[in-house]
């Protein structure tokens, strides 16, 4: 006798959706989202899970990638096997991996032939990539902004949440040699409410501690905001969790495209703990289940070639946040020849994927590393108050 399975677990994709689709702090709505498509996922650095240990974080906190390629289901995709010709992998290989096109730091990565081989065939076959570039460690503190609204007089400030969540981010990450031990001390995310005022007060003094001076407006601003928060009986984010559990799952990640794109088919490569996280759960849309499953990458190219845009993606990304603004400057007005054309071809892909669909790339990141991508990547100027 078969074991009875349990009750599924049944979203509905377009109550999930509806707060997202004016995309409110972009600007622009999310549109080209109701079209078949069929889109493959990997990723990297998963760390599964970000937690708060007596000597530090359980992982350095690098930008989790989830993406891949994508293609329209009524355009299937065709000249694959001259595609892996081309890319000269290794004939004992049993998969296309992106340490195998490209190898060391990013700007090694730009030199790589392979990697703008990679590129060329995608832009040339009419394949769009997609990704979601979460930043695990401004993911994990932002909740201390969203509970200052719980504060009349700081309402005023809401128009300017994505700076001021940016802000809180600059500061607090300036030296985690500090924050650490206070996040430690007061088991965040998990305040206690007779704890909340110390809390909030030794957090706004390392915010101050670390501020440059003079202080910026901005600064000034996300310091005032935490001491006045500090006054509330309660910190409803930053309340009622585990202790010291920044993120415990990335299931969020891989359910969010699944709503976001519901008359599509999403393929992701083996991932145990999200399969069994996610168990028996569905994603319904106008009366139909969203189609989605997890293959082994042996057995889908799709899914190999979505590990090397996942690897460039995520090298790039990181290569972002490890560098200031002054440096990434000098780094680009010294790029030579090659790395600027494989630049030229990522800014490519990612505009035409981006005119297809704009829900296609998904940040979770603090506006400045938007603002360095889009400088470094995008060719866009800086904003006054990073130069």
């Amino acid at each position: 006798m078969s074991e009875k399975q349990p009750n599924p677990i049944i979203l509905n994709a377009e109550e999930l959706r509806a707060g997202m689709l004016l995309n409110i702090f972009a600007g622009q709505s999310l549109y080209g989202l109701d079209e078949e498509y069929a889109f493959f996922y990997d990723e990297t650095n998963n760390i599964r899970k970000f937690w708060i240990r007596d000597d530090g974080f359980n992982e350095q906190p690098k930008n989790f990638i989830l993406g891949g390629i994508v293609h329209k289901k009524l355009e299937p995709l065709i000249g694959l096997d001259e595609l892996v010709k081309s890319l000269h992998i290794q004939k004992s290989a049993k998969e296309i991996k992106f340490n195998q096109l490209a190898t060391g730091n990013y700007l090694g990565v730009l030199n790589s032939k392979k990697i703008r081989t990679l590129l060329e065939w995608l832009i040339a076959n009419g394949v769009f990539i997609h990704y979601s570039n979460f930043n695990i460690l401004y993911w994990s503190l932002v909740d201390i902004v969203d509970s200052f609204w719980e504060e009349p007089e700081l309402r005023q400030y809401m128009p300017y949440v994505m700076h001021i969540k940016g802000e809180l981010f600059n500061l607090a990450n300036a030296d985690l040699g500090q924050l650490v031990p206070i996040l430690k001390k007061y088991r965040f995310p998990n305040i206690q409410r007779n704890a909340s005022f110390a809390f909030m007060m030794e957090f706004s003094d390392l915010l101050e501690s670390v501020s440059k001076k003079p202080q910026s407006d901005i600064s000034e601003l996300v310091i005032y905001m935490v001491r006045k928060a500090a006054n509330l009986p309660e910190l409803p984010f930053i309340v009622d969790n585990k202790d010291d559990v920044l993120i415990d799952s990335f299931k969020s990640n891989f359910i969010r495209p699944l709503y976001i794109y519901p008359k599509s088919s999403h393929t992701f490569d083996n991932e145990t703990e999200i399969q069994e996280t996610l168990g028996n759960t569905q994603v319904e849309y106008k009366g139909s289940f969203v189609e989605y499953s997890f293959l082994d990458s042996l057995d889908c190219i799709e899914v190999q070639l979505s590990d090397c845009i996942c690897g460039l993606l995520g090298s790039h990304f990181n290569f972002l946040e490890e560098h200031s603004v002054e440096e990434l400057i000098e780094i680009k007005q010294s790029l030579n020849p090659v790395q600027r054309l494989t630049l030229s071809l990522l800014r490519k892909l990612i505009d035409i994927s981006d005119a297809q669909s704009n829900g296609f790339m998904h940040r979770i990141s603090p506006m400045d590393s938007d603002y360095k991508n889009d400088y470094f990547l995008h060719d866009l100027p800086l904003p006054n108050h990073l130069i």
